[in-house]
């Protein structure tokens, strides 16, 4: 996988550009907003090793899990 990161717009981590499927979000956004494909998220030293995900959300998308 390509390591270029992006800054997700919703929750402010970086993120592994090809790891998700939408161009703004990371997988853990772009699955609780849009429904799209989550990584398979497995943490080491703070960050997902798939992703480079942080494991932190929004207070919305919060709310969305908390929901479910």
């Amino acid at each position: 996988m390509n390591s270029k990161t992006q800054k997700c717009d919703e929750c402010k981590s970086l993120y592994f550009s090809e790891s998700s499927e939408m161009n703004s979000l990371c997988p853990e956004c772009s699955f609780y907003l849009y429904g799209k494909k989550n990584c398979e998220h497995k943490f080491e030293n703070g960050r997902c090793i798939n992703c480079y995900w942080n494991g932190k959300s929004s207070k919305y998308v919060n709310s969305l899990k908390s929901a479910k």
